[in-house]
């Protein structure tokens, strides 16, 4: 509280001039103690709201910077047909196929299904495992995309799969799109 002295000193010894008597002297030290004791104050509370906002702050990085699953833990997953940019009719059924693998440290027993999405029309629709381990094993995969889901359209038509495996601490999802091109009627 340094910088507040010069200044009140100057002030202090002009006002005990203009003071008549001791009663009024009095006064005006009561009042100056106040006024020293509301910048202290003032002066703690800031420094401890700086302070405690630094520290919160700190606090909410190291939260939202929780342990991600590395890459190398996370499945794959692509779509092998139709390619990027294929022309399809859209008054026929389009079939989709694919592979996938589990998250790395799992590959025994994957706990991941594959589904399919056209043109974000939802619910996706569960694709069907075709690899060599039977009815769970998604490393190939399909789905035929008729008209009773959802009609491909004129013009560009997105198609989306989703590998979603079951996993401790959380669960694993990756997407793939290919964008293919609806022609005729």
């Amino acid at each position: 509280m340094q910088f507040f002295s010069t200044t009140n000193k100057a002030i202090d010894d002009s006002v005990y001039r203009q003071c008549h008597t001791i009663q009024e002297m009095e006064k005006y030290s009561r009042t100056r103690n106040v006024d020293h004791f509301i910048q202290i104050v003032l002066f703690c509370t800031l420094t401890g709201g700086l302070i405690f906002s630094s520290w919160w702050a700190t606090g909410s990085a190291y939260a939202i910077s929780s342990p991600v699953a590395k890459t190398t833990n996370l499945p794959s997953l692509k779509i092998t047909a139709p390619h990027k940019g294929q022309q399809v009719p859209v008054s026929s059924n389009v079939t989709v196929s694919g592979i996938s693998s589990p998250p790395v440290a799992n590959k025994t027993h994957t706990g991941c299904t594959i589904s399919v999405l056209l043109n974000g029309i939802k619910p996706y629709q569960n694709a069907v495992a075709t690899g060599h381990g039977g009815k769970n094993d998604y490393s190939t995969w399909k789905y035929t995309i008729t008209s009773k889901y959802a009609a491909l359209k004129q013009g560009q038509n997105k198609i989306t799969s989703k590998i979603s495996c079951i996993a401790t601490p959380t669960n694993l999802t990756k997407f793939n799109s290919v964008n293919v091109t609806g022609t005729g009627r």
